[in-house]
């Protein structure tokens, strides 16, 4: 996989590559410019030759939106027949033509605008949250003195010529300064620098600062030295930069550009499109078959083969699950409705059930599984005690200085953990800021007119200028064994991820500050872990999905914060490890491997592109700049309200509150919506398959249609009702124990075995009206005789009773895989709609309540009434048939839904 990654990396760190080599004045050749200081005809040229500092602004393509809305595949096949029966009204009209023609044309609207109206408010809602300002920025331009080489004397004269500028007026070839607090403002060499630190955790996810010099020993891009990237933060320090990267052709940019690219197909794309393959396939077979069967019966038929043509035509219709896409996008809405309630976005909708599908989730470690803020432990002497004197060292120390807040500050402040002193009795003198050559921090203050020194930094340089040490109440000579004694409890904390600093204090009696010192104790402070890390990856196990952990940052802090949250290691790798693997080793070290440091964001995407490959469904979670590519590459991508822009741009799902828990409800919920999306393309496309081995025995049977078209449409769409209803549906727990990704696996088995049940029971339908009631002649080999007169119209009437009812009712058998009734019960909503269902099967042709008109307006027969106890024992049995057939399935083939 080195090949690979190189690739896909290699136009960016080519570019940044050509000066990160250079010295001053080969930097400036590079970028044909005489000196540093750009004057306003240079800057004239450069913004003409690479225009504003400014990205891409991301707009809601309405188009596209609309196209992928409305024209999905499934949407096509309806599409197609929808044109046809619209033609067919056209050239002959019927009633029965323009109604299916108009019900289908408003499936397809009803399902396109839920899905359309979704994209344009997720992607208002995102809008909103994304902060916008303008940023400005210190440029060096247009001085009086012409410098190529900078250094330490010359460096002052050039910042005290900097003024601000709006940062998008930036150009290559700008001179900034930037210091304490500021953002990077595009990708820049460091020309000078002052122990400049950058916080660039959002692209390489490591904790803690990292230095930036004028010279570079690293080899990978983002840890180049003497380069800072466009969106990083200075914590420390300040520096002379070159500006040699913006807009469009900086690295933040590079990653937004991957974050608008098109996405590849998740795991229920890839299901839908399938199972409409198979749909397509199931009518191609199935059509011509009825197409042939009709035309070819030895009766005396106008325009036999167009009427055999219009009769598969409507078989088709027949065939065809209209409201698929309303009930997929109904399914996701209600899902989406219950995981808002949990205070989360949802931008995609299919993400619903991508929850519900993922067996692998991958996160980031710093600021997902930890809340990304340092934290103080606690304080102790080198005993282990704790000490009140201790505690108000460190407060005053950190409450005091005035140099950067950096994160350890913030910690010991925040902190409820110790105890703070009587900050009115002390008064400032003065302080030793913190830099990172000699990683100390000291202030001195004065109670009641004596002055006091207190301390704070790394264990070895504060052990430097302490001669001293505080034991059981006393202060002693510091010894030797007192030194290894300190260090070997500052390494296991390290090893443990704990960041440990030196805590020291004297009373001032000369100028010597920082010498003498006492060495008081340690403090210690960590990353924490986010409150409900531990309990989701223990739910997520319990649902089925594996956790991985891929991070930048190092191994022993990584290992550190998995022994918080009880999460075992099985096996460790680094992205070192998988730039040297193959394929073949790489798919072993995804599987095998649960935890992968020192990552690099092209890393997490081929991990997470390897364990698709290999069939996982995969969700991840991140909050980085860094994270965003790897965002698109998952199935489902999760960010944070406190994330990057970027990084919310790319997310899926985004969680408003710093719980993790929801993860868990959305999981649930995706599996509820995908059993009940299930129920209605299982049991729709079986119950069809049942309906047409039905209709093709009929014309074998007898010369008479058993279903008109209108009747067929009239049944489909009560039918549906109750398929709508199950949108509400209970969903059986076992179900929703484990990962459930769309798949078309056993669908033709689930119809060839369960589909033929109803046929059963539909040819006894035939056989009865057939030979006991005798209101059709038999068919093929018995002899041509026309039927009476209304005969056919009663034979319709009957077989929709029992057609309909049967279809509806079994619903009751097929929606679990329990025994109905005594150990799951369905929705009162399905039991409503079915039993409503169950009686419009009776009503329309019976004509009850005096509403003839119906029976005469389907152009159906009024049903002998002794057919009703028929017709009704014909249901029950078919039920209990259906219940045992379901039994044998699931045995053979352990599953149901």
């Amino acid at each position: 996989m080195k090949t690979k990654n190189k690739k896909v990396n290699n136009n960016y760190n080519n570019q940044l590559s050509k000066f990160v080599k250079l010295d001053q004045e080969q930097t400036l050749k590079k970028l044909e410019i005489s000196n540093f200081g750009l004057s306003e005809t240079e800057v004239e040229t450069q913004k003409n030759k690479f225009g504003d500092n400014l990205l891409k602004e991301k707009k809601f393509n309405y188009i596209l939106s609309f196209i992928k809305a409305f024209f999905s595949p499934f949407n096509l096949i309806l599409i197609v027949i929808d044109t046809f029966s619209f033609y067919q009204y056209a050239t002959d009209p019927e009633l029965s033509d323009l109604v299916g023609a108009l019900l289908v044309l408003t499936m397809i609207i009803i399902s396109g605008t839920i899905y359309f109206v979704q994209e344009i408010r997720s992607f208002h809602v995102i809008k909103k949250m994304t902060f916008e300002n303008k940023h400005m920025t210190k440029v060096i331009r247009d001085v009086d003195f012409k410098i190529t080489n900078i250094d330490n004397a010359n460096s002052i004269k050039l910042i005290k010529e900097s003024e601000q500028i709006e940062t998008s007026e930036l150009v290559p070839g700008d001179l900034i300064y930037v210091s304490n607090g500021d953002l990077i403002p595009a990708d820049v060499k460091v020309i000078w620098s002052n122990n400049l630190y950058l916080n660039q955790s959002s692209l390489t996810g490591e904790s803690f600062p990292v230095q930036k010099k004028t010279i570079n020993n690293k080899e990978n891009y983002l840890e180049y030295e003497n380069v800072c990237y466009m969106g990083t933060e200075v914590v420390s320090g300040s520096a002379l930069c070159l500006v040699i990267q913006t807009g469009q052709k900086t690295f933040f940019s590079a990653i937004n550009d991957k974050v608008t690219e098109k996405r590849s197909k998740n795991s229920f794309e890839k299901g839908v499109w399938k199972i409409t393959m198979l749909l397509i396939s199931f009518m191609l077979a199935v059509t011509p078959i009825v197409f042939l069967v009709f035309g070819l019966r030895p009766a005396t038929i106008d325009q036999r083969w167009l009427s055999a043509a219009l009769f598969a035509i409507s078989i088709a219709v027949g065939l065809t699950p209209e409201m698929l896409p309303v009930i997929v996008t109904a399914n996701l809405s209600r899902g989406y409705a219950k995981i808002k309630k949990e205070n989360v976005i949802v931008k995609n909708l299919n993400a619903v059930q991508n929850m519900g599908a993922i067996d692998i989730l991958c996160t980031d470690k710093t600021g997902t599984i930890t809340s990304g803020e340092i934290n103080l432990d606690h304080v102790f002497d080198i005993k282990n005690q704790k000490n009140e004197k201790i505690e108000h060292i460190l407060y005053l120390n950190s409450y005091f200085q005035t140099g950067f807040q950096n994160p350890i500050d913030q910690a010991v402040l925040l902190s409820k953990k110790i105890s703070m002193p009587n900050l009115e009795q002390y008064s400032k003198e003065w302080e030793v800021p913190f830099d990172f050559q000699r990683k100390i921090l000291s202030v001195i203050l004065s109670k009641n007119g004596e002055k006091e020194i207190f301390t704070k930094g790394a264990i070895e340089e504060v052990l430097k200028v302490c001669d001293r040490i505080f034991i059981n109440g006393e202060i002693v000579k510091l010894k030797k064994e007192h030194i290894d004694k300190i260090m070997a409890k500052s390494n296991e904390y390290n090893n443990d991820g704990f960041r440990v600093i030196g805590i020291a204090h004297n009373e001032l009696e000369d100028e010597d500050i920082e010498e003498d010192l006492v060495f008081y104790g340690f403090g210690t402070f960590f990353d924490e872990p986010k409150k409900t890390s531990k309990k989701i990856i223990k739910e997520l196990a319990q649902k089925g999905i594996s956790t991985k952990i891929l991070t930048g940052d190092n191994e022993i802090i990584t290992r550190a914060i998995c022994s918080k949250v009880d999460f075992k290691i099985d096996k460790l790798y680094t992205g070192k490890e998988i730039d040297s693997m193959n394929e073949e080793q790489l798919h072993k070290a995804v599987r095998k491997g649960n935890v992968f440091v020192k990552l690099s964001p092209i890393h997490k995407s081929t991990i997470i592109r390897a364990l698709k490959e290999q069939g996982h469904v995969v969700g991840f979670m991140g909050d980085g700049i860094n994270d965003a590519p790897v965002l698109r590459e998952s199935d489902v991508a999760i960010s944070f309200d406190e994330a990057s822009n970027i990084a919310k741009e790319a997310a899926d799902i985004i969680l408003m509150e710093e719980s993790l828990l929801p993860i868990s409800h959305a999981v649930h919920e995706g599996r509820v919506s995908l059993a009940n999306i299930l129920k209605y393309i299982k049991v729709t496309i079986a119950s069809n398959f049942g309906n047409v081995l039905s209709v093709l025995v009929a014309l074998f049977l007898t010369m008479s249609e058993p279903m008109q078209p209108l009747h067929l449409l009239t049944q489909n769409l009560l039918y549906d009702i109750v398929m709508f209803a199950f949108i509400f549906d209970k969903v059986d727990s076992k179900f929703t124990d484990k990962p459930r990704p769309l798949k078309t696996k056993n669908i033709i088995w689930f119809t060839v075995i369960n589909g033929p049940v109803s046929s059963i029971f539909d040819i006894s339908t035939f056989l009865v009206l057939l030979y006991g009631y005798h209101i059709v002649n038999p068919g093929i080999g018995a002899g041509v005789q026309p039927p009476s007169e209304g005969s056919l119209e009663i034979f319709n009437g009957s077989w929709f009773v029992v057609g309909l009812m049967t279809q509806t009712a079994v619903m009751q058998m097929y929606r679990t895989e329990k025994i109905p009734f005594i150990q799951s019960n369905g929705s009162w909503q399905v039991t409503v709609s079915t039993i409503f269902v169950c009686s419009m099967a009776v009503i329309v042709p019976y004509g009850f309540m005096s509403i003839d008109a119906i029976s005469d307006g389907m152009k159906m027969g009024v049903p002998k009434w002794s057919f009703l106890p028929i017709a009704l024992s014909f249901v029950a049995a078919y039920m209990v048939l259906a219940q045992a057939v379901k039994m044998l399935y699931i045995k053979i083939f352990k599953e149901w839904l």
